[in-house]
């Protein structure tokens, strides 16, 4: 189906598409993630300005023609100035781009979701906690998606007490088991979570490897290589 009038939209990824174009694969406010074709935008026309639009962090207005899967860009017009991230904070906003390119099925909607990662960006420009944004990031997402894991109560729908220790149970949840396995959480631990208290000694570190095991499982053995790139530079740095 085309989409005539257009639509806010950022790039996730593109790649080289035949002689002279690009695969675009866009987020956009109103259709989800699209796959789209770029025509002409690796020519070498000075005329040709669609390539220096077709760049990540950059707010944009897009509509399309066709009617099957892989449609062709017909328009593209700028929205404001690209979101400037750099360093670590460039590095997270390539993770945040993985992560719909490989969680959202394409032509479903997510309006709020939208919402979250363009502020999820702004905020990134000028953060000095880059790891807090993309564990709350993730903590939508995965709620968006139907994969979230209550963080107030344990399996069993009873209130997480501060003062217990907790397995987490893959997919499930936490438990209060007498024989202890796999992942073990203090409870005041999970409940910093819950109210994302990030100044609480570890929560960040915890929602990090929980929502590590959530996003893996849903990949199902695919990697994400930004994730990979990420982990490095903050083992160099450190």
């Amino acid at each position: 189906m085309s989409k005539d009038t257009l639509t806010p939209a950022f790039i996730l990824h593109t790649r080289p598409f035949k002689e002279t174009s690009l695969l675009v694969e866009a987020f956009t406010l109103e259709e989800g993630r699209v796959s789209l074709v770029a025509k002409g935008a690796r020519s070498a026309s000075n005329k040709n300005q669609k390539r220096a639009l077709l760049q990540p962090f950059y707010p944009l207005s897009i509509s399309w023609l066709g009617r099957a899967n892989l449609k062709t860009l017909k328009q593209l017009d700028s929205c404001g100035l690209p979101f400037q991230l750099n360093g670590i904070n460039n590095l997270c906003g390539l993770y945040l781009n993985e992560l719909l390119l490989k969680l959202l099925i394409q032509w479903d909607p997510h309006l709020e979701l939208f919402e979250v990662y363009q502020q999820t960006l702004e905020l990134l420009q000028s953060s000095d906690s880059p790891q807090i944004l993309l564990r709350e990031f993730e903590l939508y997402l995965l709620d968006e998606l139907g994969y979230a894991i209550d963080w107030t109560a344990d399996i069993h729908g009873d209130l997480i007490d501060e003062k217990q220790e907790y397995s987490y149970i893959p997919q499930q949840g936490f438990a209060i088991e007498s024989l202890k396995r796999g992942l073990l959480i203090k409870g005041d631990l999970i409940n910093a979570v819950a109210q994302r208290q990030w100044q609480h000694k570890g929560s960040v570190a915890i929602a990090r490897t929980v929502n590590k095991h959530i996003i893996d499982h849903i990949l199902d053995g695919k990697e994400l290589n930004s994730r990979k790139l990420l982990q490095q530079t903050l083992a160099l740095q450190a």
